[in-house]
């Protein structure tokens, strides 16, 4: 985790995929991470790994200031889609 400057950066997403319809089923998911500010430090989620499993299952890894900015952008994406 860390803290940014740099507010205005738009989130970066990694899909890891071999099936490529991950990134397309998460695609309204992740742009309503995007718009998440942390209420503490008034900063964006910097960046998402999204690690395709099987089944529609998932793993992801975030890059963000806090640990309850992590808990939110996990709540909205979930582990399923």
């Amino acid at each position: 985790m860390s803290c940014s400057p740099e507010r205005d950066r738009p989130m970066r997403i990694t899909v890891d995929d071999r099936s490529q319809r991950l990134r397309e089923r998460l695609r309204e998911r992740l742009e309503r991470v995007a718009h998440l500010r942390c209420s503490e430090h008034g900063l964006p989620v910097e960046a998402v790994t999204v690690y395709g499993r099987e089944n529609g299952w998932f793993d992801s890894m975030w890059t963000t200031c806090c640990d309850g900015l992590t808990k939110q952008a996990k709540a909205i994406v979930k582990d399923r889609c």
